[in-house]
């Protein structure tokens, strides 16, 4: 086992973290966004963005301006929505300011506060506790002279920081909106992949893990076969010590030893950076949470990125370069590239690829097996967990769809498994919501739907604000299931989920009131998207 991460010499240079407000104010918005919970993924994981969406409009029209030579200017961010539209509070807070056109919420004992101009209505009242996502007001119009912002309806949002001396207009971060519990992880838990990790022990645990997350599988057996020297797979291993020997962050923090699974050097590196971020100590020594926080410094994200690493990563071909290119440029224990570590840490890594490549999800699956689970009661997470979160899977299912529908809807002629009728139903029964929903064919599922009594049926429905969760779309010869904004494992944004008889099973898509076919009925089950509803 060795120091990994250790700092650079011979030609190369230490790194230096520096916190400037911009982690200062990631921190803040940590604590605003409940990341010291154990479900916490890495410090700026999707799925607990900072701050939730202040509309219904989960886009930004109008960003933030820092003044130029010529005076122009935007304080804050605009959402550009029709006036009498929903505000909500983006975070937990308490109202400092309700009057005119204006609500201000302080934050974290007055560190931040949100601002939210050019009101129609005002729902709360000063001193009032609101949480993040409560309706605080309604959106109306206004004209921002003398800056760049919108002019008619709309909401202009703005963020103030106590940077040292008083609250001052601060850009909020890029992805600082988001829903509060779901992001491009199926609603499944941490990580690309979701849900709880699945494996017969850490290493394999570790394997699925990196495979879910989009690696292939000589890319995924590079990593584990350098864990495996690095640490045994152990997220509470210290440098030096004995296999199966724990110790605790608490212990390893003031050390000036490498620890966790891939050794970072010094062990404060991953443990105080987590707790800056509210991360608790339980949470920072899991092997979820520590695949987490790795996957995300690949991706050149979070407090410690390394992303020329993860790109040397992800563009090796083969078993023997990827443990190469793991070991030489992640873990550093070496500048000598014919250091005969090396070789060892390959021939562990083509171990590990003979004893799991045959039982690893596919790239994007979601798990080995899939996270979802049947009867879990919710529409949006059962949807997710069958479906790809992207696009151009043609006629390939996701690891254990073909099973669900198998199981819970019994169509087995006619490509059931890119038939959009059988995953509506396969998702809608297979949660548990609506176990009677009409098996297969729009034509009996939109009879079933107006006739069965469970849903609100609206026929005229035009944006996107109008919807919620788990909401059916159907027309004579196309149905899908709208999940709200989701993250898929291109990076891109998403908001559905769909398959097309002959064309794709289940995958991520796009929200779409009319096509060729003309107007979708919106229909919302009355019992609630979710056990939560």
């Amino acid at each position: 086992m060795a120091d990994s991460n250790m700092p650079k010499y011979a030609g190369g240079a230490f790194i230096v973290l520096v916190l400037p407000i911009f982690i200062v104010l990631a921190m803040m918005m940590g604590a605003l966004s409940g990341m010291s919970s154990a479900a916490s993924c890495t410090p700026d994981d999707t799925s607990t963005a900072a701050f939730g969406w202040p509309t219904d409009r989960h886009e930004i029209d109008l960003d933030f301006y820092e003044p130029d030579t010529e005076g122009n200017s935007h304080s804050g961010v605009d959402f550009k929505v029709d006036e009498g539209s929903k505000v909500y509070a983006a975070a937990d807070g308490k109202v400092s300011k309700a009057s005119g056109d204006e609500i201000r919420i302080e934050h974290e004992k007055n560190q931040v506060e949100t601002r939210y101009k050019y009101l129609k209505d005002i729902e709360v009242k000063v001193g009032q506790e609101v949480k993040r996502g409560e309706q605080i007001g309604t959106s109306g119009s206004g004209s921002e002279a003398g800056t760049l912002g919108l002019s008619g309806a709309h909401l202009h949002f703005e963020l103030w920081v106590n940077k040292g001396d008083g609250l001052e207009n601060t850009k909020p971060e890029d992805n600082a909106f988001g829903d509060e519990d779901t992001g491009g992880d199926s609603g499944c838990g941490c990580g690309t992949g979701g849900g709880d990790l699945v494996g017969s022990d850490n290493q394999q645990k570790a394997y699925n893990f990196m495979v879910s997350a989009g690696y292939s599988k000589e890319q995924a057996a590079g990593v584990i076969g350098n864990m495996i020297h690095e640490s045994s797979v152990e997220p509470a291993r210290l440098n030096g010590t004995a296999p199966g020997v724990k110790t605790h962050p608490s212990a390893a923090v003031g050390l000036d030893k490498a620890w966790g699974i891939v050794q970072w050097y010094p062990a404060k590196k991953i443990i105080q950076n987590s707790r800056d971020a509210g991360v608790d100590d339980a949470t920072i020594e899991s092997l979820a949470y520590q695949l987490d926080f790795l996957r995300k410094q690949l991706e050149g994200k979070g407090p410690v990125p390394t992303k020329d690493a993860g790109d040397r990563l992800r563009a090796a071909k083969t078993v023997d370069d990827a443990a190469f290119q793991f070991a030489r440029y992640f873990e550093i224990f070496s500048t000598n590239p014919n250091d005969p570590e090396f070789a060892e840490r390959q021939k562990t890594a083509n171990e590990v690829f003979k004893r799991y490549s045959g039982e690893a999800p596919a790239p994007g699956s979601g798990g080995a097996g899939g996270c979802v689970t049947g009867g879990n009661g919710d529409i949006v997470k059962t949807a997710l967990g069958l479906a790809w979160d992207t696009p151009g899977h043609g006629f390939t299912p996701k690891d254990g769809y073909a099973d669900a529908v198998k199981k819970y809807n019994g169509a087995t002629t006619d490509d059931p498994l890119t038939d959009c009728g059988v995953f509506v139903a396969t998702v809608m029964v297979m949660s548990g919501v609506d176990k009677d929903y009409a098996r297969r064919n729009t034509d009996a599922q939109m009879d079933y739907l107006r006739n069965s009594g469970k849903y609100e049926i609206y026929d005229n429905l035009t944006n996107e604000g109008q919807l919620q969760k788990g909401d059916i779309f159907i027309i004579d010869g196309h149905t899908y299931i709208y999940t709200g904004n989701y993250k898929g494992g291109d990076g891109k944004t998403y908001n559905a989920a769909s398959a097309s008889l002959h064309g794709h099973t289940p995958e991520a898509s796009h929200v779409y009131f009319d096509d060729y076919r003309g107007h979708y009925t919106v229909a919302r089950f009355k019992g609630g998207a979710s056990k939560n509803d």
